[in-house]
């Protein structure tokens, strides 16, 4: 098992730190499938594809993955580094259930009328983001799991590169990244 702490795989406080991951994983997943349902959200779009490419917008967020998971990915990673450096005690299993949780958080605040409001998106331009599919919101926060198992095996310098090179790389490939949108949403406050 990637997340089995190499000191006392037998111990019933990593048994634990399992059981309380899982049960916060089940828990997220209950959540962003409840408020994706309130928001009325599709659960994927009909086109049978599972990926979007930069030139088909009108498929971002509405399939599982678009260029947009990379960003997910390295979100993962990122908070898994600040939180083996913040808390060195934490089993990975814990790191693991937090990250989780902070991406579930990111998809409830990202879909968001409001949210979608801020980043300057026209409601009726059918190419504009309208929101995340209810496939796409939990790709996203697998995509965050998956860097942080990652990570785990990771230096934090490298880390860090790779979350600059994808930042930069998906800046350039979509124009669009954490540095962009925050800039568009600072924009709009302007």
């Amino acid at each position: 098992m990637a997340f089995q702490d190499q000191a006392a795989p037998r111990c019933p406080a990593l048994r634990s730190d399992i059981a309380k991951a899982l049960a916060v994983v089940v828990a997220c997943i209950a959540v962003t499938l409840a408020y994706f349902a309130v928001l009325d959200r599709p659960w994927g779009c009909d086109c049978g594809r599972l990926w979007a490419m930069p030139g088909q917008p009108a498929l971002n967020s509405r399939v599982m993955l678009d260029p947009y998971s990379a960003l997910h990915l390295i979100f993962g990673a990122v908070l898994a580094l600040i939180l083996r450096r913040v808390r060195p005690g934490w089993s990975g299993w814990t790191i693991l259930a937090v990250v989780v949780a902070g991406s579930t958080v990111w998809e409830v605040v990202e879909n968001l009328p409001s949210s979608i409001r801020l980043f300057g998106y026209e409601a009726g331009d059918p190419l504009s983001y309208q929101g995340d599919s209810r496939l796409n919101a939990l790709a996203d926060t697998a995509s965050a799991a998956l860097g942080a198992v990652l990570a785990r095996g990771l230096s934090g310098r490298l880390v860090l590169a790779l979350a600059a090179v994808t930042e930069l790389g998906l800046s350039l490939w979509i124009n669009d990244g954490f540095a962009i949108a925050t800039l568009r949403a600072m924009g709009q406050f302007v």
